[in-house]
């Protein structure tokens, strides 16, 4: 799964990291395969992922941090959810909800910040 580039590296790195991820549940979810452990496993980088843009935020006072941060933490409850959900209730919120909902989320909100992060030389730490 290829996703678009932003201009700060190390949120390449962490969508690199997602990505790869996510393919191993989209993979047991397309499966006659449990997927539990992959769901988990995705829910735990997606929230790392939210921890690590979100302290980079803080840290170089973005001026759009919390409308960023209101999406992620809609999409971490959605994500939340998806435990009590039938395999093809899952299968259908990656189908036809998260997977447009991320390409979307980089191409505005990420782009947008990691040009901010750019700009004002932040480290990643």
């Amino acid at each position: 799964m290829e996703l678009k580039r932003v201009a700060f590296e190390p949120m390449n790195e962490v969508h690199d990291k997602e990505a790869e991820v996510l393919e191993k549940l989209l993979d047991k979810l397309n499966s006659n395969q449990n997927y539990a452990n992959e769901l988990e496993e995705f829910i735990k980088d997606v929230e790392n992922h939210f921890s690590f843009e979100e302290k980079l935020m803080d840290k170089y006072n973005f001026f759009a941090k919390i409308p960023h941060k209101m999406e992620h933490d809609r999409i971490l409850n959605e994500l939340y959810q998806l435990r009590s959900l039938s395999k093809d209730e899952v299968k259908r919120y990656f189908d036809e909800h998260f997977l447009s909902w991320l390409d979307n989320h980089i191409a505005t909100m990420d782009t947008v910040t990691a040009g901010f992060f750019n700009m004002v030389n932040a480290k990643a730490d």
